[in-house]
């Protein structure tokens, strides 16, 4: 599959699906996108009370599985990496394969959802 580049007005979901983020550093992140002329699309509880993770399991592969499935979103930006984006990989066997293919953005620990998007699911990381 042909990349896609993002233009102005795209939706881009972003998630934390390993660790956190400070309220100053999700303004931050917002602000940036919003300089590049895309459209940030962040979900209200991406942190959560989690020591190590954003938030619990369920709610970071709810987060990942509603960037995953939504079709007005061109592109899924990881905002941190760290611990707990693997532990998603299991459960991300019960998700279908979404219809339309996008851009995923991330580092560190989110290679392991790469490498998952690519082997499994065919997809260009």
């Amino acid at each position: 599959m042909n990349w896609k580049t993002l233009k102005a007005g795209d939706v881009v979901d972003i998630i934390a699906p390993g660790y956190g983020m400070t309220r100053a550093e999700l303004k931050q992140v917002r602000e940036y996108i919003k300089s590049l002329g895309l459209i940030a699309n962040i979900p209200q509880n991406i942190s959560g009370s989690d020591l190590f993770c954003s938030n619990s399991d369920s709610d970071r592969l709810r987060q990942l599985k509603q960037a995953l499935t939504n079709s007005q979103s061109k592109a899924i930006w990881c905002a941190r990496g760290g611990y707990g984006s693997a532990k998603l990989i299991p459960m991300l066997e019960q998700i279908k394969l979404p219809k339309q293919q996008k851009i995923f953005i991330g580092f560190s620990d989110i290679t392991a959802l790469h490498i998952y998007l690519n082997q499994k699911w065919g997809w260009n990381t």
